[in-house]
């Protein structure tokens, strides 16, 4: 008991000598600190969308491998016409054009196009994993793209178009790979990055409470001696940028900042004498406050216990950061969903794959997978427009997912190329009838802006474990599949059991 008194009564003779500057050293550290953690919050909300924007380009590069390979095989089929070969090889010309300036901005940094055809820049990726993968993809990406400047820079010429065909086949999987390993790179630094950040502003958070405590002691020393202290401290808690009150021993508010009126729309008076418990509740390790009128926000709680004279006390600093929360769920939702059907994208499609795979191993089932590709599409987009396209796009995702059960995965994997998970396949007769559904879905007439349009589709199906036993066969077979049907020029199913010659006749599917 006497060495407390003895460090109270020093703590008593710093603040009579030296309290002024201690006070105002301690606005001054608590200022700094605060201005710290806004500063970070800036440079993530910053790096997010820098972050958003590499992710959604290195996703859009895998859609734009897989259409310089149909352009391809669409120039070949249209060989003999001249205004339908002359077609393919324009859309080959902008296909080629967009992935090659996005692939060269990822090395040295530069300008590329986005969906909507405007400039955006793009920094060059400096992480030794990204730079050593895009390096990797203009090491893959080099041949062919040598084989289509010099078909694009010709008319006409069979041999070239083979050549290139072939290096885009032997290619395409293997840049598929480099983009998908991109991807997910980005989003690991992304993380990791916000990760780093928060741990900086926790620290910072955490020095200011500290400061904030310690102005607090100094403040109690110094009331004894002068009640105008008592405005001092209401001053620096109201120009803050943080929500601060301080509770007694009841857990009832006895001060208040300005900042705290406006996060929960309570005038002072309401506040002081009102329990803090009222003003915001955690949910599954996460803080949300509530407002007068019952809204709710995210926020960040920090709790700190103090002295005032005799008498314990407790005070919360609260962060508003549900803005944030909402920019961390916008970019979770860019990086796994089709902006414009709001389907799965491909990333989030192929953690599907694997994760049905495994469950139809461990339950001995079987799923089927379907590759998809509208058939007239581009007549209708280049007749109507590309608003217009996208509406069509929009509805034909509809129908499919009405068509499919709940347990079944649609997704979109860009342009008009959709993907299917048929899961817990029973039978080939269930397999076959489920699919001739979806393709009657498709081809049945769409009333758009007063237009009657008809599209068909190709499509492929490939079933695990009977047709292959791992993803990329198994995508591999239901691309070629599709293939198969597109080559055929009319709304048809291709399975890949019909022509595996080690496959015979869908028997494995039929053993159920």
């Amino acid at each position: 008991m006497g060495s407390i008194a003895a460090i109270k009564n020093q703590l008593t003779l710093i603040s009579q000598r030296y309290g002024r500057t201690l006070t105002l050293m301690a606005v001054v550290l608590f200022l700094t600190f605060d201005f710290v953690a806004l500063s970070l919050n800036v440079w993530l909300s910053y790096r997010i969308e820098a972050a958003a924007i590499n992710i959604n380009l290195s996703g859009r590069q895998r859609m734009l491998s897989q259409r310089l390979v149909k352009n391809l095989l669409m120039m070949e089929n249209a060989y003999t016409n001249e205004e339908a070969y002359s077609t393919a090889l324009d859309e080959l010309r902008e296909t080629f054009k967009r992935f090659d300036l996005t692939l060269d901005s990822f090395h040295r940094g530069g300008r590329t196009f986005s969906a909507d055809h405007n400039v955006i820049e793009v920094a060059p990726l400096t992480s030794d994993t990204t730079t050593q993968i895009v390096q990797q993809a203009l090491l893959e990406w080099s041949p062919l793209r040598q084989k289509v400047r010099q078909l694009i820079g010709r008319e006409y010429d069979h041999l070239l178009l083979q050549q290139a065909i072939d290096v885009a086949q032997r290619k395409n999987l293997i840049l598929l790979n480099l983009m998908n390993q991109l991807t997910v790179e980005l989003e690991h630094e992304t993380q990791a990055e916000a990760m780093s950040i928060r741990f900086y502003q926790g620290l910072a958070f955490f020095l200011a409470i500290i400061n904030f405590t310690l102005a607090i002691v100094m403040y109690r020393l110094r009331v004894r001696k002068a009640n105008h202290s008592v405005d001092l401290v209401d001053n620096i808690m109201n120009q803050v940028a943080t929500g601060i009150l301080v509770a007694d021993e009841s857990g009832k508010i006895i001060r208040a900042n300005k900042l705290v009126e406006s996060m929960s729309d309570y005038a002072m008076s309401e506040l002081l004498g009102r329990k803090v418990d009222t003003l915001w509740y955690e949910h599954e390790g996460e803080m949300y406050g509530v407002r007068k009128m019952g809204d709710q926000y995210h926020c960040q709680v920090k709790v700190s216990e103090v002295m005032i004279g005799s008498r314990p006390a407790t005070v919360y600093t609260i962060i508003d950061d549900s803005q944030q929360k909402a920019q961390q769920q916008e970019l979770t939702l860019l990086a796994y969903h089709d902006q414009l059907t709001d389907l799965p994208n491909r990333h989030l499609f192929n953690d599907r794959l694997s994760l049905e795979m495994k469950h139809a191993l461990r339950r001995n089932e079987k799923i089927a997978l379907l590759f998809i590709d509208l058939n007239g599409f581009k007549g209708v987009n280049d007749r109507y427009g590309h608003k217009f396209g996208d509406l069509l796009l929009g509805r034909v995702a509809v129908r499919m997912k009405q068509t499919v059960r709940d347990s079944d995965t649609v997704a979109r994997l860009g342009g008009d190329e959709f993907t299917l998970l048929l899961t817990d396949i029973q039978s080939y007769a269930m397999c076959k009838s489920l699919v001739e559904k979806i393709i009657d879905g498709i081809c049945k007439p769409y009333l758009i802006q007063d237009v009657l349009v008809e599209i068909g589709a190709s499509i492929g199906v490939a079933c695990f474990p009977d047709d292959a036993t791992n993803e990329q066969e198994l995508l591999s077979l239901a691309d070629k599949a599709m293939y198969r049907s597109k080559a055929t020029g009319e709304s048809c199913i291709t399975f890949a059991s019909d022509w595996l010659v080690h496959k015979p006749e869908k028997q494995q599917l039929d053993q159920n």
